[in-house]
């Protein structure tokens, strides 16, 4: 972006670019208050609300004291957690990048610098087919699987979760981040908390949900140290 644009940006949204997608209806590319976001026609994907979410998540949880090494990222976008990872907190961590729709990983390289973290696997995959093939375990497994607002009903069912579980490490910990604008959808977190503390059983594991920005549900599981 140009210094106007960056500037004129605080004022009004500039729109980049805007492209269909057979996995997005409508995706934004835009310049807001200085910087590139990626939008959908009622949500922000990339570098906006959800960037935000996400930083206030990993501040709450104290994830930079944690000491992980490997993470899995389902559902990428154009790369606002590796960059919050990278950037931000200056991690050493290596993540697997798994977004199921080529063309937003195309804008990520194009505008939001993706392709240049070294420590980053980008894959187009998607999320159910990669966790069936893959073998790795990861520290950390983190959800951000969207279609506009909406999660994908499988990525809230038992047999995901079981298959999450399946991928964590001894110590591992899952980060699953849900959107609840309406009554109905507020009640649905509350079940797949429920879902997720008898998957993930106590006293080994704890199950909490913090609350951001109005409607995001961010829930988290993590081992808990037994002595």
């Amino acid at each position: 972006m140009n210094t106007f644009q960056k500037y004129w940006s605080y004022i009004n949204r500039i729109v980049v670019e805007e492209k269909s997608t057979p996995h997005n209806s409508k995706l934004i590319v835009a310049i807001q208050n200085g910087k590139y976001v990626l939008n959908t026609k009622s949500a922000n994907y990339s570098f906006g609300s959800l960037h935000r979410v996400f930083q206030k998540t990993f501040k709450k949880i104290h994830f930079i004291q944690k000491k992980y090494t490997t993470c899995l990222l389902l559902g990428g976008g154009v790369g606002s957690v590796p960059s919050i990872f990278y950037h931000e907190l200056n991690l050493a961590l290596k993540t697997d990048f798994v977004e199921i729709d080529s063309e937003v990983i195309g804008l990520g390289k194009r505008y939001f610098c993706l392709s240049k973290y070294p420590l980053l696997t980008i894959i187009n995959d998607d999320a159910k087919c990669f966790l069936e093939k893959n073998t790795a375990l990861y520290d950390v497994i983190i959800v951000d699987l969207f279609i506009d607002l909406d999660v994908p009903t499988y990525f809230t069912s038992e047999a995901f979760f079981i298959s999450i579980k399946e991928k964590l490490c001894e110590k591992g910990s899952l980060i699953f981040n849900f959107v609840a604008y309406n009554y109905e959808l507020k009640e649905k977190a509350k079940a797949i908390e429920s879902k997720l503390k008898i998957i993930f059983e106590a006293p080994k594991f704890s199950t909490k949900t913090l609350s951001f920005e109005g409607i995001n549900k961010v829930i988290v599981v993590e081992k808990i140290k037994l002595n």
